[in-house]
């Protein structure tokens, strides 16, 4: 993917710029398209930073059989950035994401959250949840905001989650915490799989830390609370119900990761898969670096893990 493979350093943000500078160039093409596409907000909390976009499928799309599959995207930034419609000169970011799936038959959600050091942990990945359950609530009012492809009594209770990076985290950490997510909570039981991508699950300060050490300990509240609440301490000590009742994995890290992402990405699979008892689907973007799987959809060049995941949900949401 020649648009990615000039950016592949280790650092990421030294990556993030330039790979954001090369994909607009190619969405620039689509702008007209992306911003045209049938879009509404929602507000699901008292902040400005509790709202919601849906992007409402396309109907020649639509899957024809089982239920209208939901897709929420979590995007990252590292605890302390990160919009839901990004400002200029990036503004085509992530409304491409909820173009590219909403065309692909998916009714495509991109919620923001609070962020550090507005608040702490567990406040974001409690938003997320927040804005799960709100949807889930307003069914009526998301459809009859869809000029009429859906009734007001359509089901769309059947929800995927795909999150990148520091999303990848509030996704784990709200499902894999009982804390958070109480085990009768309805997202619970709405939610049929989960897609993190690249997430950060594991955090460490010795020898070398792996993460900006005062954003951790400004997000967790401390290094010890950090290492408690992290992603994989989190699922080592989930109660087994909490395990038995998770819905289905699709794990994904891009194939130029940051070697300290490949590896705690690698280390949360095995723990999963050990108390799961059995495989989970994981799998690598091929020739993208961190940042840019998301950017690359609609651009016409590494866009494949989208039509992985598309297919994925579609194929869950048949089999219900």
């Amino acid at each position: 993917m020649d648009v990615v493979a000039a950016f592949t350093d280790d650092g990421i943000y030294k990556v993030l710029d330039p790979t954001r500078v090369a994909f607009m160039k190619l969405l620039e093409k689509r702008r007209e398209e992306i911003q045209g596409y049938p879009r509404q907000t929602f507000q699901f909390g008292a902040t400005p930073r509790h709202k919601l976009d849906i992007y409402y499928p396309d109907p020649k799309a639509v899957p024809t059989k089982g239920p209208q599959p939901v897709l929420f995207f979590v995007y990252g930034g590292a605890f302390i950035e990160g919009d839901r419609q990004i400002a200029k000169p990036y503004d085509l970011g992530y409304s491409n994401l909820g173009v590219f799936f909403a065309q692909r038959g998916l009714l495509t959600v991109i919620a923001d959250y609070r962020l550090w050091p507005e608040v702490t942990y567990p406040t974001p990945p409690a938003d997320v949840r927040d804005a799960l359950a709100w949807f889930l609530a307003h069914n009526p009012a998301v459809a009859a905001a869809s000029n009429g492809q859906f009734p007001d009594s359509a089901d769309l209770s059947n929800i995927f989650v795909l999150a990148h990076s520091a999303g990848g985290n509030h996704l784990a950490s709200l499902y894999l915490s009982p804390d958070v997510m109480p085990l009768e909570h309805p997202v619970r039981a709405a939610t049929r799989g989960l897609v993190p991508q690249g997430g950060a699950y594991h955090f460490y300060f010795e020898p070398e830390p792996n993460g900006d050490p005062t954003v951790l300990e400004g997000y967790y509240g401390s290094r010890e609370n950090t290492l408690v609440n992290i992603p994989l301490e989190l699922l080592k000590r989930a109660p087994d119900e909490l395990i038995k009742g998770l819905p289905e994995w699709f794990v994904l890290a891009s194939e130029r990761e940051p070697p300290d992402v490949r590896t705690t990405n690698d280390m949360f699979v095995q723990v999963l898969e050990e108390r799961l008892g059995k495989k989970v689907k994981y799998d690598f973007m091929k020739g993208h670096n961190h940042i840019s799987p998301h950017w690359a959809l609609l651009s016409g060049e590494g866009e494949e893990w989208g039509d992985w995941v598309a297919a994925w949900v579609k194929e869950k949401a048949t089999a219900l």
